[in-house]
């Protein structure tokens, strides 16, 4: 057994709230206009990983979990909009995460996710000591879960408490017993629901058509996103007509094409501000399409509640 690790870290951007979950392949994208803030906190016990994200304004997710482990997340958001691979999930909503396809999140402003990823290997014996030696293991797809007789209730009370307990007492995890019976609580939650039929049907259709429209669109705007791009140029690398093209992203991600051609490359020059240094604002912003700086600088306040010089200046502050 290893020693238990936590770490609780406050975010000013949601790139940086990717990676903080260590072990996650994830890229996050701030759509709300506002400042970033964020909340990661990351527990480690034996073969689990339990983690807790918040963030105050809606941000675009896409990754891939942990190899060869099985997860399971519960989101809570208040208000309408939010989504995971299509299906929308308002409320309180049971999510399985999968390491070998890609997961889309929309995450509405103000959502909370906690989540559990237990290793694939010792889920395994574990469900073939109690449900018998010839139970295979399904790891889930990424889709929403609705399982009859599941108690995401006491699931989301199981998850708090493993990360009060290291937020408040991690020396009672430093115990072996401790800390194993605990992983043994949270992994038999996680196969109380997944050795069950507890996945939500295909999506419809129309929802399906959208969603590939949308990723035909992003995939063309990341590949050429120093380019100058069009409407018809995102017409001709989707298949779609205009209102086609608009109807689908107003639908996804509740944003017009052109407007979320913006909000990304505003978010690939906040990365680079920190990773490029030695390159001034302008140079930055230019790289990425924007040749009116005042208007740059506006769009870019707007977006992160922040002026570029602004985010410059405490990241190089904090660096040393």
């Amino acid at each position: 057994m290893t020693e238990p690790f936590f770490t609780r870290q406050l975010t000013s951007e949601a790139q940086a709230q990717a990676t903080s979950v260590d072990g996650w392949e994830q890229h996050y994208e701030q759509l709300s206009d506002g400042r970033f803030e964020g909340l990661s906190e990351n527990l480690h016990l034996d073969f689990v990983q339990v983690f807790h994200e918040h963030a105050n304004r809606t941000v675009l997710q896409a990754g891939l979990g942990r190899r060869d482990t099985v997860s399971l997340a519960l989101t809570s958001v208040a208000g309408r909009g939010s989504w995971y691979c299509g299906h929308d999930i308002g409320g309180r909503r049971l999510i399985a995460l999968s390491p070998q396809r890609e997961f889309e999140l929309l995450a509405g402003a103000g959502m909370d996710l906690m989540a559990v990823c237990i290793d694939t290997a010792p889920l395994a014996v574990l469900a073939r000591t109690l449900f018998g030696p010839g139970f295979e293991l399904r790891l889930p797809e990424p889709v929403p879960m609705r399982q009859p007789g599941f108690d995401e209730t006491e699931f989301a009370r199981l998850l708090g408490s493993a990360l009060t307990l290291a937020r408040e007492n991690l020396a009672q995890l430093e115990q072996p017993a401790a800390r194993h019976m605990l992983s043994l609580s949270l992994a038999d939650a996680v196969l109380q629901c997944i050795g069950c039929n507890a996945f939500e049907a295909d999506l419809p259709a129309g929802t399906v058509t959208r969603r590939h429209t949308v990723a035909m669109a992003r995939e063309y705007m990341q590949a050429h996103a120093d380019e100058t791009i069009s409407v018809p140029d995102l017409c001709t690398a989707t298949g779609v007509s205009r209102r086609a093209l608009q109807y689908a992203f107003e639908d996804v991600l509740r944003l017009s094409p052109v407007t979320y051609l913006r909000v990304m490359r505003l978010n690939r020059v906040r990365c680079e501000l920190r990773a490029c240094v030695r390159d001034t604002i302008g140079d930055v912003a230019a790289r990425w399409g924007f040749w009116h700086l005042s208007r740059f600088a506006c769009d870019y306040s707007r977006l992160f509640g922040e002026l570029p010089s602004a985010t410059r200046a405490r990241w190089l502050a904090e660096s040393g």
